[in-house]
């Protein structure tokens, strides 16, 4: 969403400024483009947490804003993608620099959007182990336990992928053994489970000994690409508030300029 001077109310405005307005409006203009793209941050912020399930910090801190300048009248609000600056032209993320992690926009874009999703970072460990198939992605089971944000938490999905032997050369030691340590840690206790030939997804033991051999639970499955619905309505929302902001934190920018250059 990118906030620039077109409002018709803002032309009309402008046509009555002074000669000193007309001195001050450069500043004045870049002040409130920026202000009001922060005004639409937490507008799009506000409606995450109307139409998410219990979203995670990294979604609702996943906003940036590209401010104005005097040399460039537009200020930008958009979700951290890996490309995303901040006025000093710095890489910004979820703590700093961006790259700690996976990129908000690989799993917001398809709720504003629609569509499907990109890979997870196991999901493409378990392409390179021939595990996942193409055009497969993981999705929880259906009776699995979720962690407070509706995932599965980082630990737990470290236990099944560890227990299944499915971690790749490089995070081999990961892999849960037959060891004192790796069985009182319970690793063991999951397992690659197929059909046929085919592998469709990790299962759970919940019992071991006789007549145990079918008290198994799908913990995660492989399944063909999500599809998501368009759920955040992020065009929308910045428009109404962008219309709504400009005018006034335009007036409220011209104030504080004027102000400034009297003193």
């Amino acid at each position: 969403m990118s906030v620039k001077v077109t409002f018709t109310g803002l032309r009309e405005r402008l046509q009555t400024l002074d000669r000193l307005e007309r001195e001050q409006l450069p500043f004045a203009a870049a002040l409130a483009l920026t202000r009001t793209a922060q005004e639409v941050q937490k507008g799009v912020r506000d409606e995450m947490e109307t139409v998410f399930d219990r979203p995670t910090r990294a979604t609702l801190n996943s906003l940036f804003i590209q401010p104005a300048t005097k040399d460039k009248m537009e200020a930008r609000v958009w979700i951290k993608d890996g490309r995303s600056t901040n006025g000093a032209g710095n890489l910004v993320g979820q703590e700093g620099q961006w790259g700690q992690g996976r990129a908000a926009s690989t799993w917001l874009t398809p709720q504003i959007y629609g569509g499907g999703r990109g890979d997870k970072g196991f999901e493409k460990m378990l392409r390179r182990r021939g595990v996942l198939g193409s055009g497969q992605y993981v999705v929880p089971g259906e009776k699995l336990d979720l962690d407070q944000y509706g995932n599965v938490g980082k630990g737990r999905l470290t236990k099944m992928l560890s227990g299944a032997q499915l971690f790749t050369q490089e995070g081999y030691n990961a892999n849960a053994t037959d060891s004192r340590r790796s069985m009182r840690k319970g690793n063991r206790r999951y397992f690659l489970i197929r059909k046929g030939s085919r592998p469709i997804g990790i299962a759970e033991r919940l019992g071991y000994g006789r007549g145990s051999r079918n008290n198994i639970r799908l913990v995660l499955a492989f399944v063909r690409r999500p599809s998501y619905s368009k759920r955040l309505d992020f065009f929308g929302v910045a428009e109404r508030i962008a219309e709504d902001q400009l005018p006034i934190q335009f007036e409220l920018a011209m104030a504080r300029a004027l102000g400034t250059r009297r003193r």
